[in-house]
């Protein structure tokens, strides 16, 4: 079992399984909306799909991946961690490769479905859930330290896929990334996951014996808890609306605000610094006052965002709408996935924290459509973002209240 320590001691001793998390996050991207959205026009332009008819295709792509990830997420409870993540990872690298074959809406389906359930699913829910079951007092921060890789991605690759598009076609891109999956990630999660006798202590198995006062609940369990109620609105409200946005980023960026569009994906470098920054935050705060005391407030810098993007009228509130958004994106992992080992116990947080997932991927597949509709329906972006506030607001509160139970 491993004690509390210092985060920069922490880091030089458990440097490898911190680095296989941040590489594993880094690689969730050809799952992310953020990044599928960049190939928005080019799908739609080349298969004749309107907004909601593209959204739609990706909302049913991402709930057919929410039900898969329901039994898929207990195989983290069950299976060894190294031999586990390394196929899913190869599966990674054949899905990003498969992609570039698309050739329609049935194959685009198929495309997202496997990226989406792969990469925002699976890949996301092992490395997250390994980091929170194998340190206690580090939980947080651990998490945080680990998903420095998806920030690094996020303001990394938007820039490089901008200008790609510029000077190559799509499925060119596609190719590239499924090539950097497995030249990065194949050959080095063998030895990142490797034991050592100075750097892993115990153990897991010791981390269990540890925490046998805390009472482990099943999945079943938690589902019938009122906690867990009022505390689901809340992890939906990101994944919903953030999804929803950023899917449609460059209609509602480039046409309805008429921003620079290559300025906004410049702007992710901030997003990108502002999640560290949350994120780091975030972690340290847990591992001192704990997750559920600051639950109902990590989406107000994610409230800020919105209200800003909606009344915004100049390109000059990129980098605030950016890094207030980046801020609460950061927060929401080691907050959230803290949360669940914190309220229903380490036995079962691979099932456990599948349900959080699940209920994230359901609600990124609904914001999409949503927006989708919305837009096509001629909803201005104000009156979006307004709502989207208001959301915020309710569903923080209500947490608020279920947490103090």
């Amino acid at each position: 079992m491993l004690h509390g320590t210092h985060t920069i001691a922490f880091m030089r001793r458990e440097w490898r399984f911190l680095l296989f998390g941040s590489l594993v996050l880094f690689w969730t991207s050809p799952g992310q909306t953020y990044l599928i959205s960049l190939f928005g026009d080019e799908l739609r332009r080349d298969f004749a799909l309107s907004h909601s008819e593209f959204g739609s295709y990706y909302t049913a792509a991402t709930l057919v991946s929410a039900a898969l990830l329901w039994p898929g997420g207990r195989l983290v409870d069950r299976l060894k961690l190294s031999k586990f993540v390394w196929w899913v990872c190869a599966a990674m690298a054949i899905g990003a490769a498969a992609f570039s074959l698309v050739e329609g809406p049935v194959t685009l389906f198929l495309g997202i479905l496997v990226v989406r359930f792969l990469g925002q699913g699976m890949m996301s829910h092992i490395a997250i859930t390994a980091m929170a079951r194998r340190y206690v007092r580090e939980r947080g921060r651990a998490i945080a330290i680990a998903g420095f890789g998806l920030p690094i991605a996020e303001g990394v690759l938007p820039p490089l896929i901008t200008f790609g598009l510029s000077v190559t076609a799509w499925q060119n891109i596609w190719l590239a990334m499924a090539l950097g999956v497995a030249l990065t990630l194949l050959p080095t999660v063998p030895f990142l996951l490797a034991r050592t006798e100075r750097q892993d202590g115990h153990g897991p198995d010791a981390l269990v014996l540890h925490d046998e006062s805390q009472r482990h609940w099943t999945r079943g369990e938690m589902l019938r808890d009122r906690r867990f109620l009022m505390i689901a609105p809340l992890v939906m409200t990101m994944s919903a609306i953030f999804t929803g946005v950023i899917f449609h980023q460059k209609f509602i960026i480039a046409e309805a605000k008429q921003w620079d569009f290559l300025w906004w994906s410049l702007g992710f470098s901030v997003f990108a610094v502002c999640q560290v920054g949350g994120s780091f935050t975030a972690g340290w705060l847990v591992d001192r006052i704990t997750a559920r005391r600051i639950a109902p407030f990590v989406l107000a810098p994610f409230a800020v965002s919105m209200a800003v993007l909606g009344a915004g009228q100049h390109a000059y509130w990129v980098p605030i709408v950016l890094g207030t958004m980046g801020m609460s994106a950061g927060a929401t992992n080691p907050v959230f996935s803290s949360l669940w080992a914190e309220l229903y116990g380490t036995r079962h947080l691979g099932a456990i924290r599948s349900t959080g997932a699940v209920l994230s991927v359901f609600a990124s597949a609904l914001g999409p459509v949503i927006v989708g509709w919305a837009l096509d329906a001629d909803v201005s972006v104000q009156t979006i973002t307004m709502v989207s506030v208001a959301i915020i607001i309710f569903t923080s509160c209500l947490s608020g209240v279920g947490l103090r139970r």
